[in-house]
């Protein structure tokens, strides 16, 4: 029998558009759209209790499901000056079914800590991409290994982050590896260094805007 397996990468692993952005009215909220902030928003507990978050609430589409249809949606959004999600917007598409849920999960989350510019909050726009896939039975990354990493082992972040690149035991995720990898090359791993830029320019391809005509 098939493991339904979605995967979310968020927080931390959220990709920010590069560049300052427009005047964002809505709402009220006359403060500038902030693209590359000092600090980023954070969800509250961090990456692993947004990923819970998730899968606790998301419901894979049985049409879905049924047609064999899975894929990496991505969305865009805001995370205002409160910690707001809003204007949530599908900025690739696999298929209806699977963008509209991963827009109604994402519409649930919770309030951030908001990103700050000069010390104060500020609106910033985000894309982020999540994972829809129909697997057999896949072997996790060992506890063991991903504990050593996040405790800040470079060999550790070296080995999660070439795991996700790769799709050992894990589906690729570009995303996930840059974060790891980007930890254990900071710690000076040449590898990861190495291996990191290959990451950031496979995941620049991927969320490309779509090309339309």
């Amino acid at each position: 029998m098939k493991k339904l397996y979605f995967l979310l990468v968020a927080c931390a692993l959220m990709l920010p558009f590069a560049g300052i952005a427009q005047n964002n009215t809505d709402k009220g909220d006359t403060q500038q759209l902030v693209l590359t902030p000092e600090q980023q928003p954070q969800f509250p507990g961090g990456l692993v209790e947004l990923s819970r978050f998730i899968q606790a609430n998301m419901q894979y589409p049985a049409t879905a499901q049924q047609n064999g249809i899975q894929g990496k949606v991505v969305l865009q959004f805001i995370v205002t000056t409160t910690g707001e999600v809003r204007d949530v917007e599908v900025l690739r598409s696999v298929d209806p079914v699977l963008d509209a849920e991963a827009v109604r999960i994402c519409q649930m989350l919770p309030r951030f800590t908001p990103g700050t510019l000069g010390g104060k909050p500020v609106n910033v726009k985000y894309a982020l991409p999540i994972n829809f896939t129909l697997n057999q039975e896949v072997p996790d990354i060992t506890n063991e290994c991903l504990t050593r990493a996040n405790a800040g082992d470079r060999d550790a972040q070296y080995n999660v982050g070439c795991c996700y690149y790769k799709g050992l035991g894990v589906p690729v995720d570009w995303i996930v590896a840059r974060y790891y990898l980007g930890l254990a090359a900071a710690q000076g791993h040449t590898e990861a260094a190495q291996l990191l830029e290959k990451a950031k320019q496979n995941l620049r391809g991927e969320l490309d805007p779509p090309i339309t005509h």
